[in-house]
């Protein structure tokens, strides 16, 4: 039975008894990705019952860097997630809307935004989805995300699935070589930038797409330099683990078909149309000139075309493409979750709808993430992935 009151997660807690080394990834945080400065102001967003191990590092290396601690906003606990909505926002829209203005205001305040780990046991959202991404819109500060995912399928975080993903995460933030994934990031992107891409896969994929000049590099660096430009939000942002590679296609560009079915990928994250109901029986996204035309199954036909006609806004559009480039971020043998939902070498993972994230202009109910482990994609003639492995 799921506890409704706040408790600590096992080794997340103020005291830790799994051998995470917190202090030493709070070091690389504050040090090396922020190179937080003397008197800039930190604004952190946190759950002490789950991550206390790491916001007291946090806060801890903060101090040492003479920075100014300008508040830390909680997540949601169990019990107060019952008095919101399933995303974790205000239901009345006037309360929405004043608790939008409160936040940017302390925003407008803030220097650098750091958002620590959620508890993902939970199956009411634990924060405002979508309030961090509206304010960073008009914000021109500098964030990280430090999430610590671990496997949707096993919410215990003493499963063996996910204390092996705890020693990957370290070992991804503490052992890489940032150097060289930003080079080698760097030459992924100048390689697909204003080009053709094909995917394809052993599922059936075949799709089409090109790409626009910008892509955003989240190879660890959240300095004030690599800020000053920021030519999208997403810019603004770095994900810890890094490793994503990400672009927004050129609207009307995609063409082709996306084939899904069970046993590749593992196309379960977001929100909006249950994609795994029909993965038994397959499931194709038909695009033409950008917009999804149709959607088909060989299952419940009909079915399938209640749930999409109840999504809203540009659930007909693809939102994103990202790449996986960090080496250290491995799959692990036997599980289906994909290490920090994809940032490995060379997971393939697309947006079908709202885009906000990303720094897009889709606006949808419907917001999916389609990972593909095994797909080939090519930039004009040159490979970049082939059957799941980067290539130069």
């Amino acid at each position: 039975m799921r506890r409704t009151d706040p408790f600590p997660t096992e080794y997340q807690g103020l005291e830790p008894t799994h051998r995470l080394d917190w202090e030493a990834m709070a070091r690389k945080l504050v040090r090396d990705v922020l190179r937080l400065g003397r008197h800039e102001r930190v604004l952190i967003s946190a759950d002490p019952y789950c991550g206390g191990a790491m916001l007291e590092s946090v806060r801890t290396e903060i101090q040492r860097a003479g920075a100014v601690e300008l508040a830390t906003m909680l997540h949601w606990t169990p019990a107060l997630t019952l008095l919101r909505t399933a995303d974790g926002n205000r239901a009345d829209l006037d309360d929405a809307r004043a608790e939008i203005e409160a936040t940017g205001g302390l925003f407008a305040l803030a220097d650098v935004f750091l958002w620590l780990q959620n508890d993902s046991r939970s199956a009411r959202a634990t924060h405002a989805v979508g309030l961090s991404e509206r304010i960073l819109e008009r914000w021109t500060g500098r964030s990280v995300h430090f999430h610590w995912f671990h496997d949707p399928a096993n919410p215990d975080p003493d499963h063996p699935s996910n204390k092996a993903l705890d020693l990957i995460y370290q070992d991804a933030i503490l052992n890489l070589d940032y150097d060289l994934l930003g080079k080698r990031m760097r030459d992924l992107a100048s390689r697909m930038a204003e080009r053709e891409l094909r995917i394809r896969d052993p599922a059936g994929t075949d799709l089409r797409l090109r790409t626009g000049s910008h892509f955003h590099l989240n190879d660890g660096d959240a300095s004030k330099a690599k800020v000053a430009a920021a030519v999208s939000v997403r810019d603004r942002e770095e994900e810890i683990p890094c490793g994503a590679l990400r672009t927004t296609p050129l609207p009307d560009s995609v063409e082709g078909m996306i084939a899904l079915s069970r046993g590749f990928g593992y196309p379960t994250m977001g929100y909006g149309l249950e994609i795994d109901r029909w993965l038994g029986q397959g499931l194709r996204v038909h695009f033409e000139k950008g917009r999804i035309r149709r959607v088909e199954t060989d299952g419940d036909q009909p079915g399938l075309d209640r749930a999409w006609s109840a999504e809203t806004g540009d659930k007909d559009r693809l939102g994103e493409l990202v790449l996986g480039c960090n080496p250290l971020l491995r799959r692990i043998d036997g599980l289906a979750f994909p290490p920090y939902h994809g940032f490995g070498d060379a997971v393939l993972r697309l947006t079908i709808g709202e885009n906000i994230e990303s720094g897009g202009h889709n606006r949808s109910s419907l917001h999916r993430w389609l990972m593909f482990f095994e797909a080939d994609m090519t930039a004009g003639t040159d490979p970049i992935v082939s059957k799941g492995r980067l290539i130069g």
